[in-house]
């Protein structure tokens, strides 16, 4: 990620950089709102399906890339690493049918969180982990606004933690390798691929019913072609540290975007474990004195 950092970057590039970043994640956000808002007649797996092979086409047709970055041995790579993408979209849109959308940012957001926080020996660190833990007690606690979550919701939220968390493992040995965006490319190219079952089905109603079918094209283009060139470009404006502390919005942007375009409304104890897994994160990355993972460690948002 460093290596896309302006090497002059002025105040005016930081404040560019900013909005760049948070209209990715925002982008990213309300192409979740739509999507479940086609759920009825999709369903959430139909979904991520169109929403996956959709964005694959929108990237190979933007990036092209070419038969030089098929490498020998390349596939036992991108296995992995499409196949995490598969697992993460798919566990998400899950867990969106039955959660409201903060709360499964947050849920998700654990992954990369936790990954950062596990075995590390600094004292300072078990600040952050207890801001975690206090979250996930504030987030999993019944209250009087929506009561006990859906444990099938809690577990594919958690499940899309994972892959996000194996999509950074092997994103960043990928990357390594490849380009940041021909890396992506091919993974979620992969990633539609294992998706098919899904895919295909749902390509009949989005057909006999055109208007949700471009809505659909619309969820694949804001919830990924959109933010990964905003996040590109913000790359190049802001430092690894910037990026860091930026990207722990998105739990608190994810509550805020559920209620003003779903309607789904928060307890103020809910909305306080998204804050301190918010927190936690942009705490974690001040403190921190590694830089955050390159560019292939973000979402393939």
């Amino acid at each position: 990620m460093a290596a896309f950092e302006h090497p002059h970057a002025t105040p005016l590039d930081k404040f560019g950089g900013l909005a760049l970043l948070i209209g990715g994640i925002s982008s990213f956000q309300i192409g979740a709102a739509l999507a479940k808002s086609l759920f009825p007649l999709f369903g959430p797996e139909g979904m991520v399906g169109l929403r996956v092979g959709l964005a694959a086409i929108i990237l190979l047709i933007v990036i092209r890339p070419g038969p030089s970055v098929f490498r020998p041995g390349l596939w036992r790579l991108l296995l992995p690493y499409g196949a995490s993408m598969a697992v993460m979209n798919f566990a998400f849109y899950v867990a969106l049918v039955r959660l409201p959308l903060g709360l499964v940012v947050a849920f998700e957001f654990m992954g990369p969180l936790s990954l950062a926080l596990i075995g590390s020996r600094r004292l300072l660190d078990l600040l952050w982990a207890g801001l975690v833990l206090t979250g996930l007690y504030l987030l999993l606690r019944p209250d009087h606004v929506s009561g006990h979550l859906d444990p099938i919701g809690v577990i594919a939220a958690l499940t899309s933690a994972v892959g996000w968390v194996v999509y950074i493992l092997t994103g960043t040995r990928i990357g390594k390798i490849l380009p940041p965006a021909q890396a992506t490319t091919l993974g979620m190219t992969t990633a539609g691929i294992l998706l098919l079952p899904w895919l295909l089905p749902a390509l009949v109603p989005a057909v006999s019913y055109p208007h949700q079918g471009v809505m659909a094209v619309g969820v694949a283009i804001l919830s990924s072609a959109v933010p990964y060139v905003l996040d590109m470009m913000a790359m190049r404006k802001l430092g690894p540290r910037d990026l860091g502390i930026l990207l722990s919005l998105e739990p608190v942007l994810g509550s805020i975007s559920g209620l003003l375009l779903l309607g789904e409304s928060l307890s103020i104890a809910r909305w306080t474990g998204v804050f301190c897994i918010a927190c936690a994160s942009a705490g974690n990355v001040l403190t921190s004195r590694k830089p955050p993972p390159d560019g292939t460690a973000l979402p393939p948002g």
